[in-house]
């Protein structure tokens, strides 16, 4: 399973983490957003949480095609991604008979295929053993 993640990580990261950054779409352009690609009604009262939203995902994107290629900052990112994405995955679940829900359900969809690659990334690392002193 090493080999796979070995091979799969780095593209894995860099298109996922370029479909996350697309969402900064909303910070500038939050009606267009909402409305053509979300398909979702754009409502004025929104805007600020849209493009604040839209900035944490630029920067969450950003981060996470770094950590594609900056191993010391993979863990610390790929844990903030999952619990964020695991987030946003529980929230269109448990909202997914209401409208506005509809139009995130592929959003929802790469961030549920993220965490759980994230998860088997996890678990497929080598464990250090009980017997050797933590590097410090």
């Amino acid at each position: 399973m090493k080999r796979f993640f070995d091979l799969t990580f780095k593209p894995f990261f860099v298109v996922t983490g370029v479909g996350t950054a697309l969402g900064e779409l909303n910070a500038f352009w939050p009606r267009w957003t909402v409305e053509k690609v979300e398909l979702i009604p754009f409502d004025q009262g929104y805007t600020i949480i849209l493009q604040h939203w839209g900035i944490m995902l630029g920067l969450m994107g950003i981060f996470m095609i770094v950590a594609a290629y900056c191993a010391p900052w993979r863990n610390p990112i790929l844990i903030f991604s999952v619990c964020e994405k695991a987030f946003f995955v529980y929230l269109v679940l448990v909202n997914l008979t209401r409208r506005y829900a509809r139009g995130l359900w592929s959003g929802a969809a790469m961030d549920a295929i993220v965490v759980l690659y994230t998860i088997l990334y996890f678990a497929a690392l080598p464990r250090a053993s009980k017997t050797q002193p933590p590097n410090l």
